[in-house]
């Protein structure tokens, strides 16, 4: 089981303003990734909710958004792994990676 937390460098203004998404130093959203491949993601925007998911992938392709500068920060990265991740992020924290 892994777990991660995703944050997005760039959200549109309009979203942040809407309570839709969280502001770039804030989480958007944590997950976790179970043995069989299947996951869940608990929201933390001003509209909580916890969603399930097939596979990681199947989440990556709805709310992945690259043009966000989405950036993962998986918990068991080691200092090495976490060395090539996203280090011009701004807000983005430490150990984020864009996906």
């Amino acid at each position: 089981m892994r777990t991660f937390t995703v944050y997005q460098k760039s959200p549109p203004t309009e979203y942040t303003a809407e309570g839709r998404a969280n502001p770039p130093d804030q989480p958007q959203f944590q997950g976790v990734v179970f043995d069989d491949g299947s996951v869940a993601v608990c929201w933390l925007t001003a509209f909580p909710s916890i969603s399930v998911w097939g596979s990681l992938e199947a989440l990556k392709r709805v709310h992945g958004h690259p043009e966000y500068g989405t950036a993962w920060v998986w918990a068991d990265a080691d200092d090495d792994q976490r060395a090539l991740r996203l280090t011009d992020s701004g807000t983005v924290p430490a150990g984020a990676t864009a996906e």
